[in-house]
């Protein structure tokens, strides 16, 4: 635009000084970015945005963000097929470098050097790929609003420079010893699940009672740096607790910047202070220092939450070498609920289930998700620890996929190309319990199948026992209940009721509205006998914590049989 036009239209004017910062700032993205950054990073139309308020949209996916695919926090079988199995997710760390830069786009010419109240409402998931708007609104000079879609947000200060850093205090490392493992068994024994382009611990220095220390070279992917200062915290949580020591960044008080990003490569010393930890916060000061001793940044409040019932992560190869569910005598298998907030149990979900299973457990209603969850889990588990009994190697919990026949009978199949032998498959779960016996199909002495059931031991009303037992059943508890033996009636109505319901998954029917054509003929405290349209189904049965009966059938033989 022409100087004799600006100089005579004072709107002319404003106009080409517009123009000239939509630039600068188009410039800055562009060269500072990186070609992956940018391909994903577009503006958002002017023409709705307010002169104090700028929006940018980020394509996050895979393809725009490939380093994602090293922030995945499942492991699978190599060459898994699909990716969204792993649940490749945005670092909080690099949403924060998004805030931080977005203000930066905002106010050309400006630094981001402190950043204050930033809260990660939940995570940003790469599959399926999202668009979020990142809004930079400014609250007074020098201070931005602002949001990473619905979440993340944070308030953004800039200002011309870095601010000088503060001397480095002196090291206070009271009660320090030496770390149990080298920086590469991070990693290498999956104490943390980040791939290449997210590993930057290289040295664990001390830890303590309350504190960390460990050197950080810097890594390549946005965000890298700050995220290995969230590994230093959760190895420290794993090396002093010994549960719920799985931990995410959800929010962080106050951060100060002294200069610029390190370049990748740089060595960073990072010194973190445990302040808080409770069951569900830890809660932790930080402070990062460049190799000429010169503090970089200070972080103050940064909260971690902490999730329970997923500790395995970090021993023994879990989850392809390692069940969550308990094997028990009689060869089934018994899963505990852990999990009791919806934030761990989505975890286990993810970690547990594939692609088509949790499309199924999204669709169930969300009062019964948790106990269908925990039956697929233990099924699941049951099968594995049957294929790893005969030798078999890593089998991933995905690998696997438990579906139900017609008639409503689980079975187990396998997924991208895991071949599964035919196996009978029976699953029961109630309260806070789950079950699960697998064996093979025909092989003697069950040539009916399997079943097992799990039953809460209650006070029942006498109508509902004689809607469960038949006539000769109830003489039977009465008679039980009356030897003398302390047990109640409570227990023995329970044991009956579990162990006719194992045999009728064994059958493969269920009872199919006729609940007394299973008839209890026998019955001890810990095997009973049913009978159903001339065979029985002999019945093992155990009590758990002791408050539920566990029924399981063993063998099956028609009355011919029994009488020969």
């Amino acid at each position: 635009m022409s100087d004799s036009l600006t100089r005579r239209h004072p709107v002319a004017a404003e106009l080409d000084a517009l123009m000239r910062a939509t630039v600068d700032s188009v410039t800055a993205v562009l060269e500072g970015a990186g070609a992956p950054a940018a391909a994903a990073l577009s503006a958002a139309p002017d023409s709705a945005v307010p002169p104090s308020e700028h929006r940018t949209r980020l394509h996050v996916s895979t393809t725009a963000m490939p380093y994602l695919l090293d922030h995945c926090f499942f492991p699978q079988r190599p060459g898994w097929p699909d990716p969204a199995d792993r649940h490749p997710v945005v670092p909080a760390t690099t949403v924060l470098h998004h805030l931080m830069a977005a203000a930066e786009r905002a106010a050309p010419g400006q630094r981001a050097v402190a950043v204050h109240d930033v809260r990660l409402e939940k995570w940003v998931n790469a599959i399926p790929a999202v668009d979020v708007t990142i809004t930079a609104r400014q609250l007074g000079p020098g201070r931005w609003a602002v949001a990473f879609g619905p979440y993340a947000r944070a308030t953004v200060h800039l200002a011309p420079a870095y601010p000088a850093p503060p001397p480095a205090p002196p090291l206070d490392a009271a009660d320090e010893r030496p770390p149990g493992i080298a920086a590469a068994q991070l990693y290498e024994g999956r104490w943390m699940f980040h791939g290449p382009a997210f590993r930057g611990v290289t040295a664990l220095r001390g830890v303590g009672p309350g504190h960390v220390r460990g050197t950080i070279t810097t890594p390549s992917a946005p965000g890298a740096l700050l995220d290995n200062v969230g590994q230093l915290l959760g190895y420290w949580l794993m090396s002093t607790h010994p549960a719920r020591t799985v931990i995410f960044p959800v929010a962080l008080e106050r951060a100060r910047f002294h200069g610029p990003p390190p370049p990748t490569g740089t060595r960073i010393d990072c010194h973190a202070v445990i302040t808080s930890l409770t069951e569900d916060t830890l809660l932790a000061d930080v402070r990062l220092t460049l190799p000429d001793g010169t503090v970089w940044a200070e972080l103050s409040g940064w909260r971690d939450r902490r999730f329970s019932g997923l500790d395995a992560r970090r021993s023994g190869g879990y989850p392809e070498h390692r069940a969550l569910a308990e094997a028990q005598p009689g060869g089934w298998c018994l899963l505990r609920d852990v999990w009791p907030d919806p934030a761990s149990r989505d975890l286990l979900m993810r970690m547990q289930l594939g692609r088509a299973e949790r499309e199924a457990y999204e669709t169930r209603p969300p009062r019964g998700r948790r106990q269908w969850l925990l039956g697929r889990i233990a099924a699941k588990d049951a099968v594995r620890r049957w294929l790893w009994e005969r030798g078999e190697g890593a089998v991933f919990p995905a690998e696997i996929e438990i579906v139900n026949e017609e008639s409503g009978r689980p079975r187990a199949v396998g997924v991208h190309g895991r071949t599964l032998p035919a196996l009978d498959l029976s699953l029961a779960h109630r309260g806070d319990l789950a079950v699960a016996l697998v064996r093979p199909p025909g092989h003697s002495p069950y040539p009916n199948g399997v079943g097992i059931d799990i039953e809460e031991i209650a006070d029942r009303t006498p109508e509902t026992h004689r809607v469960a037992l038949g006539p000769r059943e109830l003489a039977l508890l009465g008679r039980l209940v009356a030897a003398g033996s302390g047990e109640s009636e409570a227990l023995w109505f329970t044991r009956f009721w579990a162990a006719k319901e194992a045999a009728a998954k064994a059958e493969g029917t269920g009872f199919g509205g006729r609940p007394h054509a299973f008839e209890v003929t026998g019955a001890a405290p810990d095997s009973l006998t049913v009978t159903v349209d001339g065979r029985r189904h002999h019945v093992r049965c155990t009590l758990v914590d002791p408050t539920h009966v566990v029924a399981w059938t063993t063998s099956a033989t028609t009355l011919k049989e029994s009488t020969q």
